[in-house]
This record gives structure tokens, C-alpha cells and sequence, in this order.
């Protein structure tokens, strides 16, 4: 495959398609160096949300490993393999640092597990990266490699959807973060489908962005609705990037969030949470509604043209099939969390676990 470059050292100009007009390059690129700023800051919202509440509860771990996870494999193919725009490379450095530091804030902030599940959780994760790095050094197949980085930037965002679906909340994340996710990933979109790049990008470009936008999606159907929080008696108040107590005896306070008031009549206790519904009632629930709607209106638009993007980029008709894997993933997580048949493998799972330590004493 040709890259696609004009001759000139213009980095707009760079990873051109010969066959389209150059000043579809020269966006291109632009778009690229754009999604490279908000990548810059698309976790900072998020590290400083962790940091306020001191908590990584709604967020998922599984999220976070796999994001650093890929990055590390991507570092050797930037720098040691492909040729990619300046972008990329400066992107394939800073990422790792950011989500790195999200991994220390799960190790100083999460009170579900124990120390010795953190270790334990640790010293896999530091096998599974040593690995990494000893066979990008000796075998040095980067091409083949960054396969895993790809799939593993995917589905990055599934253990997150998941999650959400669980506690049909989207309090532990960012609003913020997310709303620079949302453009960047349209960014990025438009640069790797308008620039001659490798195969891997692009169908990571299409998967990686379609699930950050169901994401989206779910940030935006949930925002200031229900938030509950399994767990007994804790009580997790939220209202999104508003604030979030976590306790047994507190209340919002009127600074925190604003016209939005509690009665008695909005708490109740529910056997199958075991927690505490907070139901909210905003003053301008039917203007929100509306913003709700148009929000979400475009996040589907947004997904079918990703889907036609890669169709075309492809040149393939057997790309349209790619959001059945999505739909059939999330579909199977709603069953198991949320319909009787799902209730009954979770209890029969449960009964499973308590069964093998008593076979064990035994």
C-alpha cells in the first residue's frame, strides 16, 4: 500500500490518498492534531473526579488495564515499526502516563478489595506487561502485536458499558471526560478514514469509537436520573460531575447541587439492590428531557456513519456486519443483569462459590 504522501515536508500533507483532493489531507491531519489535544485532557477530568471524591466507584478496572495494556503495546509499533503522522507519536507517549495514573488511583482509592487482592491484582498485571515488552524486544513482531492493542482498544469500554448496565448508573464517570471523548473519537474518525493508514487503525477507528459513543449514549440517558449503589448501607449520592457523597449519614447540600431537593418520598430501600434509590427531582426535568433526547439523537446518527465509513474504507460489504458483534455482547450483559434468566445463572454462580470453600475445609 502506498502512504499515500505528497511530496512536502507540510506535516498537514502527510498520509495523503493520492486519489482524493488534497485539501482532504490537509483536514484530515487537522483533525488528527486535533484529537491528539483532547486526548491530552480526556482523562483529566476523570483523574480529577477520582482525586475529589477519593473513589473509583462506577468505574471499572478491567477498563482502565486494558487501556494502559494497549498502549504499551502500541509504543513499539509507533516508534519501531509503522509510519504514522506526528500525532500518533506524540499520542502513543502521553496516554499511558495518564492511564497509568488512573491505575494508581484504583490501587489507593478502591475499598472493595484487599491488600492482598491488590497485590495479587498487581503482580498479574506486571507478568502480563513484562511479557509484553520482553516479546516486542526479542521477537520483535510489532505488526502482529498491535493486533492485541487494537483489541484490546476495541473493547476497552465494554467492561465500563457493562458496568453501567449493572448499576444502570453512570455516576463513577466523568461527564466531562466523556464529552471530550465523544469529540475526539469523531475526530479521530475523520482523520483515519481521510488518511492512508494501516488496516489495524481502521477497524480499530470504527469499534473503538461505536462503543464509546454507546458509552455516550449511556451517559446521556442516565444523567440525572436514578443512581443507587449496591453495597448495604452506603449511600452514593450523585448528580454526575456535580458532586458525589459517599456515607452513611449525608445529604447533598443545596451549593453542590444546585435547585435539585430531596423528600422523603424520593428515598426507598429495594431487596434487590440492597442499597438506596435516590430518586431526583429537577425543576427543569422536561428541558433536560429534550437536551436528552437531542443527545442521543446524534450519538446514533454518529454510529451509522462509522458504520458506513468503514463499509467504504473497506470496500466491503461484509463490514456492515461489524455492529452485530456490539449489539450480541451488550445484549447478553443486559440479559444476565436484568431479565429472571440472567437472576438465576447469577444466583446459581453465587451458590457455586459458596459451595467450593466448604468442600475445601472439608
Amino acid at each position: 500500500m502506498s502512504n499515500g504522501s505528497h511530496s512536502s515536508d507540510n506535516v498537514l500533507e502527510h498520509n495523503c490518498r493520492p486519489e482524493w483532493a488534497l485539501w482532504t489531507c490537509v483536514a484530515a491531519n487537522v483533525c488528527g492534531l486535533t484529537s491528539t489535544t483532547l486526548w491530552f485532557l480526556v482523562l483529566l477530568p476523570q483523574v480529577y473526579k477520582n482525586f475529589r471524591r477519593k473513589s473509583v466507584v462506577g468505574l471499572s478496572i478491567l477498563w482502565a488495564t486494558a487501556n494502559f495494556t494497549a498502549s504499551l503495546v502500541n509504543i513499539f509499533f509507533v516508534y519501531l515499526y509503522a509510519s504514522l503522522p506526528v500525532y500518533s507519536s506524540i499520542n502513543a507517549v502521553y496516554m499511558p502516563i495518564l492511564e497509568f495514573t488512573i491505575l494508581v488511583q484504583f490501587w489507593l482509592y478502591n475499598s472493595e478489595f484487599s491488600v492482598k487482592a491488590k497485590y495479587c491484582y498487581a503482580a498479574g498485571c506486571a507478568v502480563l506487561w513484562g511479557t509484553i515488552i520482553t516479546v516486542q524486544l526479542t521477537a520483535r513482531r510489532f505488526s502482529e502485536m498491535q493486533w492485541v492493542a487494537i483489541t484490546l482498544w476495541c473493547v476497552e469500554t465494554f467492561p465500563q458499558i457493562v458496568l453501567n448496565l449493572k448499576l444502570r448508573s453512570t455516576a463513577g464517570q466523568s461527564t466531562r471526560s466523556a464529552v471530550i471523548a465523544t469529540i475526539g473519537k469523531m475526530t479521530d474518525f475523520l482523520a483515519t478514514y481521510g488518511l492512508v493508514i494501516p488496516l489495524q487503525y481502521v477497524v480499530m477507528a470504527y469499534f473503538s469509537s461505536s462503543v464509546a459513543y454507546i458509552n455516550g449514549i449511556q451517559i446521556a440517558w442516565y444523567f440525572r436520573k436514578n443512581s443507587w449503589a449496591p453495597g448495604g448501607p452506603t449511600v452514593l449520592v450523585s448528580d454526575q460531575d456535580n458532586g458525589f457523597i459517599e456515607g452513611n449519614n449525608q445529604t447533598p447540600d443545596n451549593e453542590s447541587y444546585g435547585n435539585v431537593t430531596m423528600e422523603s418520598e424520593d428515598v426507598e430501600y429495594t431487596p434487590l439492590c440492597s442499597g438506596l434509590i435516590v430518586r431526583w427531582r429537577h425543576p427543569n426535568l422536561t428541558r433536560t428531557s429534550i437536551v436528552r433526547g437531542v443527545v442521543i439523537g446524534f450519538l446514533v446518527s454518529a454510529l451509522a456513519l462509522f458504520l458506513f465509513g468503514l463499509v467504504v474504507v473497506t470496500d466491503s460489504g461484509y463490514s456492515a456486519m461489524a455492529p452485530l458483534s456490539i449489539a450480541s455482547a451488550l445484549s447478553l450483559a443486559y440479559i444476565y443483569y436484568h431479565t429472571s434468566a440472567g437472576q438465576r445463572l447469577r444466583q446459581l454462580c453465587s451458590n457455586m462459590c459458596e459451595k467450593r470453600p466448604r468442600q475445601t475445609m472439608q
